[in-house]
């Protein structure tokens, strides 16, 4: 990383991103790719050299700066003299899911930057509104921007207004999510939001079967006939077994009565296998290539959490996959998360790859209301997810 002439930050640069993880280079990423100018910021300064050699390994200006937040590595990527200093700051950040970690960084975002500073955060398992508090001086600046892994793969994002959260600034990220090639999906703040609130289920949905005595083939092209670009057990390990963890207890703890957690990620925590970014999870990984089928240490924990088999058939497996999502996305019509099956379309289509020949409402429009109802009946005393 080169050293500029002037090392501190002077002015108000336009985009701010906090967190040089897996996700956040994703981010940054994403604005690279559409030559937008921004400052990255990491607490590691060995985590932001890794990211800023990679970002320049793409000839894109990468120079190191003095950041003004305290514990933090700042450097400028892209042509950052060019940003409009009247802009107010839009500072995206992915650092560790803990609130109070993300509520003293926006503490100290605003005092640097002042009130005018547009706040997203990326989490995918905490509240908007919890996360705002009652320390935060300017919450209505504060809001969610949630990118779905991987980046570069899915068309949307996440824009989650906070009971707080001013329209304008929901404005503003709703643009800033289409200068960086992104549709927003608009919603307001609860569990999970939209696509992790659908998500939940699904893939624990996915683990209680293979315990059940669904194979690994089943899943996969259940997943594949429903319309989702790949097969829960392997979204898994993208999203990886530490975020599954904390997703998982977030639903849980809204909803316990819809839901039977998997011990299957828990001991997957245990073990360290963590996922495709740590090199081992439901798969094994050699030079980024995921094995064919799942692990020795998955299959070994199947066994060991394996309950009463069913004969389940590939149409049972469909069902039991998608119904659970089908009955999350018609409680958040009830609850006004989502404003219209539209935009929970859009969810699927854009946060999580869903595709086929028709839209994902259009999938449980074909396969009928009473299907569906026979469905519920016929499973509902097995799995808490099959229960409206």
């Amino acid at each position: 990383m080169q050293s500029t002439n002037d090392p501190c930050l002077s002015g108000i640069p336009k985009v701010l991103l906090v967190g040089a993880g897996v996700v956040g280079r994703a981010i940054a990423d994403a604005h690279a790719v559409g030559r937008i100018p921004f400052y990255f910021a990491d607490c590691s300064e060995d985590s932001l050299n890794q990211a800023a050699r990679r970002l320049a390994e793409s000839e894109i200006p990468v120079e190191q700066v003095r950041c003004p937040i305290d514990g933090m590595f700042m450097c400028s990527v892209g042509e950052t003299k060019t940003v409009d200093p009247d802009q107010p700051l839009v500072v995206i950040e992915s650092i560790i899911e803990q609130v109070d970690a993300k509520r003293k960084l926006f503490t100290q975002i605003q005092e640097h930057f002042g009130g005018d500073a547009v706040l997203c955060s990326n989490t995918s398992t905490l509240q908007i509104d919890e996360i705002a508090g009652k320390t935060l001086a300017s919450p209505q600046r504060l809001c969610g921007m949630h990118f779905f892994m991987p980046v570069h793969a899915r068309a949307a994002v996440e824009v989650v207004s906070g009971i707080r959260t001013d329209p304008e600034v929901i404005d503003a990220v709703v643009r800033h999510a289409t200068r960086i090639g992104k549709r927003a999906i608009r919603c307001k703040d609860g569990p999970g939001f939209i696509v992790n609130r659908m998500l939940s289920p699904y893939l624990n949905q996915s683990l209680l079967l293979l315990c059940r005595g669904a194979t690994e083939d089943q899943i996969n092209r259940a997943a594949l006939a429903f319309g989702m670009p790949m097969s829960p057990l392997e979204l898994i390990d993208w999203i990886g077994a530490p975020t599954m963890y904390h997703a998982g207890k977030a639903f849980w703890s809204a909803f316990p009565n819809r839901i039977d957690p998997s011990p299957i990620i828990p001991a997957l925590v245990k073990q360290k296998r963590l996922g495709r970014s740590g090199g081992a999870g439901l798969f094994d990984y050699a030079d980024g290539q995921r094995s064919t089928t799942l692990s020795d240490a998955a299959c070994q924990l199947v066994q060991r959490y394996r309950l009463e088999t069913k004969d389940l058939t590939d149409g049972d497996v469909l069902m039991l996959l998608s119904i659970p999502m089908w009955i999350e996305a018609n409680s958040l019509l009830e609850e006004g998360i989502a404003d219209s099956m539209a935009t929970v379309d859009l969810a699927m289509a854009g946060g999580l790859g869903f595709s086929g020949d028709m839209s994902w409402s259009g999938f449980f429009a074909e396969v009928g209301a009473d299907c569906i109802d026979d469905a519920i009946r016929k499973w509902q005393s097995d799995f808490r997810s099959m229960r409206r």
